[in-house]
């Protein structure tokens, strides 16, 4: 018997209409083409869950942002991630230890001058001692919560396991200045978890929307729809979003929210 998060990424998804499916993922194209069209000569338009977030939140939240910056916080998610792929492969034994192996490559990508280094890994490496434990104990911290909320052995099928921590961007056809970011922390063939923080608010639905509307868009109308899951690890409390045609037109309604308010570049950089 499964744990009511692990459940929620394993349980069948509800067989959905094509024709509806196809009609509302054309009518969304058909949105994202007319933004893109009637913002030409505009800066970026990077359009993520904080952006729609914001939009869906405070009046004039949007122009209240400053620009991203590194910090324990921000960096927490990118290197939980990391540390639970390292567990999820058996090369590490605890989240304290697959942390540790992470920031150890960190630093001796940094050092030995690797192309694959980040600006995360350039600004870890940077810290003095005290910054870079923080660093680590908030990033042991988000990594712990997610590893032990789920059964790993539950999810994915034989040589298909999940995928941790996999964003994917869909970057629009008729203009380089639009696109848009579904980000999901576990991926299953039947749902994608999305591990929130920050009080639960109404805006969250059309976060998760977004993830749905950017992997219909690059599936093609190919792959079968699957179920959105959005869980505040502070409570325990879970949502589920189902895939219906009406999912698309809300994140198409919210990003369209955000494109006419002027979004600001996104500082969400995990």
């Amino acid at each position: 018997m499964c744990d009511p998060l692990t459940a929620a990424l394993v349980e069948p998804v509800q067989p959905v209409d094509d024709s509806a499916w196809r009609d509302a993922l054309h009518v969304a194209k058909a949105t994202l083409a007319g933004l893109a069209v009637r913002g030409a000569g505009a800066r970026t338009f990077r359009v993520t869950e904080h952006e729609v977030r914001a939009a869906l939140g405070r009046p004039g939240a949007m122009t209240e942002e400053r620009p991203f910056e590194w910090s324990a916080r921000t960096a927490r998610r990118a290197l939980g991630l990391a540390a639970v792929r390292t567990l999820a492969a058996g090369e590490a034994r605890a989240p304290a230890e697959a942390v540790r192996h992470r920031l150890a490559e960190t630093v001796r990508g940094v050092r030995d001058g690797s192309p694959g280094v980040s600006p995360l890994d350039r600004w870890v490496t940077g810290l003095g001692p005290a910054g870079r434990a923080l660093v680590a104990a908030e990033s042991v911290t988000w990594a712990t919560r997610l590893w032990c909320a789920l059964d790993w052995t539950a999810l994915g099928a034989p040589g298909t396991p999940p995928l941790i921590g996999r964003d994917r961007w869909w970057d629009s056809p008729h203009s380089a200045l639009l696109a848009l970011r579904g980000r999901a922390d576990v991926r299953t063939d039947r749902a994608n978890l999305v591990v929130l923080s920050g009080p639960r608010r109404a805006s969250v639905r059309s976060e998760l929307a977004l993830v749905a509307l950017v992997d219909a868009l690059r599936a093609h109308d190919r792959a079968t729809p699957a179920r959105m899951v959005g869980w505040w690890p502070d409570s325990g409390h879970q949502i589920r979003v189902e895939p219906h045609p009406a999912v698309l037109t809300l994140a198409g309604d919210a990003i369209t929210l955000v494109l006419a308010g002027g979004a600001a570049p996104s500082r969400s950089a995990a």
